[in-house]
């Protein structure tokens, strides 16, 4: 049996309740969606509001034409990042785009991440790319996204944010949490002496398990 419109949007205000409670966004930043590929609805997060606050009847659910047709509030404004996202990633089927502190300080400066130290980020990641600026609410923001997620499912937006696919929000929410917990660790390691790398053989080995995973 599929899913119905109920499950879409109890999903949605779910893991956005949970990534407000984690402070990973806030009321005008960040934003969630599923998208059911049966009809091409995409069920998102609306615009300026406090995600611990949202309900099933303030989800935003835009058809295939990327007209509201339900939802008390306007749909979030990067809905077109989220529908690149997907378009760009037919096997996912959520996006999670998010605030979070370390990867969006790493988003600000322009940077692609790319840690030897730590086993976590080798076997899910690799390196988390930054793709260049591009205004956000606009078509710009998801500029090089179709080619960075073919290999990730987790990018930086320079001077923005990041973005994560999924099967699931909950596979989608998962990789920036344990992305962001990750960088958290890596900058208090550095307070307290030099960092210590993983071996590049057994990067390799790690390597290997991401791309068979």
């Amino acid at each position: 049996m599929g899913k119905e419109a109920k499950d879409f949007k109890n999903e949605v205000v779910l893991y956005a309740k949970m990534m407000d409670e984690k402070g990973l966004v806030n009321s005008v930043e960040g934003n969630l969606s599923v998208l059911d590929r049966s009809t091409g609805r995409l069920y998102i997060t609306p615009s300026g509001r406090r995600k611990r606050f949202l309900t099933e009847e303030t989800v935003a659910v835009l058809d295939n034409n990327e007209k509201q047709v339900e939802g008390e509030y306007k749909a979030s404004s990067e809905y077109r990042l989220h529908l690149a996202a997907l378009a760009a990633r037919p096997d996912c089927n959520a996006v999670a785009h998010i605030h979070a502190p370390y990867l969006t300080a790493y988003a600000y400066c322009g940077k692609d991440i790319k840690l030897k130290c730590s086993t976590t980020f080798a076997m899910l990641f690799g390196e988390i790319p930054c793709l260049p600026y591009g205004r956000p609410g606009t078509v710009h923001i998801f500029d090089g996204i179709e080619e960075a997620l073919k290999d990730h499912d987790l990018v930086l937006l320079a001077n923005h944010g990041c973005a994560a696919v999924g099967k699931t929000l909950e596979d989608a929410c998962k990789l920036v949490e344990a992305a962001e917990e990750v960088l958290k660790i890596y900058h208090l390691t550095r307070e307290i002496g030099p960092v210590s790398d993983i071996p590049e053989d057994e990067l390799e080995v790690l390597g290997e398990l991401l791309k068979n995973r």
